[in-house]
């Protein structure tokens, strides 16, 4: 049984998938979350993930979320936060210095997800 909770609805219109996490999302449960975004992501034009209730997060569950993005923006389609980041994100994200509010360059030089940016 993984640590991680994955729940995930899609809209009436079948545009927007929402993604909420619950539990830990590392090395070892990342997997569950990628193929998901695997299956879904080139089906929608946005992505809303809620990453409220993670107790713990480790760099490859960061480099996903990222790489998710990233997969988003190159299709022309959003990805973004919904809910408040849990304190173990927050602290992940002061921990590979991110929280210096940096652009990112697959985000058309706007703010990084993981600093606030809109997708």
């Amino acid at each position: 049984m993984s640590d991680l909770n994955i729940t995930h609805s899609l809209s009436s219109d079948g545009t927007l998938l929402e993604v909420s996490l619950a539990g830990r999302l590392a090395i070892d449960t990342a997997p569950d979350l990628l193929a998901l975004l695997r299956a879904q992501l080139p089906l929608v034009s946005k992505t809303k993930l809620n990453v409220a209730a993670l107790t713990d997060v480790d760099l490859s569950g960061m480099q996903l979320i990222c790489s998710a993005c990233r997969t988003a923006q190159e299709n022309g389609n959003s990805f973004n936060f919904s809910g408040g980041l849990a304190p173990c994100v927050q602290e992940a994200i002061t921990a590979v210095g991110l929280q210096r509010h940096t652009t990112c360059k697959h985000n058309t030089n706007n703010p990084c997800l993981w600093c606030g940016g809109l997708n």
